[in-house]
């Protein structure tokens, strides 16, 4: 669920069947699209209010890698999907009954062993709700908690903090009509750098694999990108799409402004348009997934925050290095 527009076609895929019985009579099984079932009354009970989840999201997410379920007496009472970048290997989706966070430290043991072994990643994530029962069974697996991902969000029919006339002169083109989605793609990460370095290193493999997925993600539908232009320079880029799972819901890929040009109302010009494109367009709401340090807000969630969006969910990473299947 984090970062947004996520590529999973860059991930890797490796399904195992069978099962592994715990001390205590607790039973890990491999979880497929076929039973996924068995699981989705406890991950939408934990998710509820947080995220929209459904039986055929939940499918997906189990379709890009391994998924596994502690089960005892039959009834789940833990679960992670976990899904392979290029250096990393990331628990997400978790869910656990109130209790059982060793037999889900148990079940991740066993998933980051697995799997960390075999594709030889570098770092072990867990991307998760701050839920006491989860926060302990990272802590046991001595993961340090590094940032948040804070999901924020937006009801288009209000207003969305943005009095009056908004751009102050600041020229703002629609990628459609400026052109070279690869320019516009380097000034984005130019911007993302500060807070997401991990994200272009790790997750998409460096900068190059980076750049090449970002412009294909404008070149897609530049009519929903934006650029901010200073003489004629792209300092500032925003973009979106529609959310494949929610109609009516526009997925924001953020707002994105060089290092030499922030505080100059660009970011927050960038964002006054680009709701009211989604806004013209029809869309309902809107969301972005933001980075966070674990105190404190960076500055873009600072911004989403001042023009009216509202934190829906708070996602805690926690990570340590992943070597010869160990974490």
């Amino acid at each position: 669920m984090i970062p947004p527009f996520d590529g999973s076609k860059r991930c890797r895929t490796l399904r195992r069947v069978g099962g592994v019985t715990m001390p205590g009579g607790t039973r890990l099984v491999s979880i497929d699209v076929d039973n996924v079932d068995i699981v989705y009354r406890l991950v939408r009970s934990v998710y509820k209010g947080f995220e929209d989840i459904t039986l055929e999201s939940l499918k997906e997410s189990v379709a890009a890698g391994q998924a596994m379920a502690a089960l005892v007496g039959g009834e789940p009472v833990a679960f992670a999907s976990s899904i392979i970048y290029p250096g990393v290997v990331e628990a997400r989706n978790l869910a656990v009954r109130p209790g059982y966070s060793d037999v889900l430290r148990h079940l991740l043991e066993h998933m980051f062993t697995s799997l960390g072994g075999e594709l030889r990643v570098r770092l072990a994530r867990i991307s998760a709700l701050g839920i006491p029962s989860i926060i302990e069974a990272a802590s046991r697996l001595g993961l340090k908690p590094t940032r948040r991902i804070l999901k924020v969000k937006w009801n288009l029919h209000h207003s969305v903090g943005c009095p009056g006339r908004h751009g102050g002169g600041l020229p703002i083109v629609r990628a459609v009509e400026l052109g070279q989605a690869d320019r516009i793609a380097e000034a984005y990460l130019e911007g993302l750098a500060t807070h997401w370095k991990w994200w272009i290193e790790a997750d998409k493999g460096g900068y190059n694999h980076a750049l090449a997925e970002v412009t294909e993600w404008i070149q897609r539908d530049p009519s929903r990108w934006i650029a901010a232009l200073i003489h004629g320079k792209v300092v500032g880029v925003a973009g979106y799409a529609r959310h494949n799972r929610l109609p009516g819901t526009a997925w924001l890929a953020g707002v994105a402004v060089k290092p030499g040009y922030r505080l100059q109302e660009i970011g927050s010009t960038l964002l006054c348009t680009l709701l009211d494109i989604a806004r013209d367009e029809g869309f309902r709401e809107a969301i972005v997934y933001t980075y966070s340090p674990i105190v404190g807000l960076a500055p873009g969630a600072t911004l989403y925050i001042k023009r009216g969006g509202l934190i829906q969910a708070e996602y805690i990473h926690f990570e340590g290095r992943a070597s010869q299947g160990q974490v």
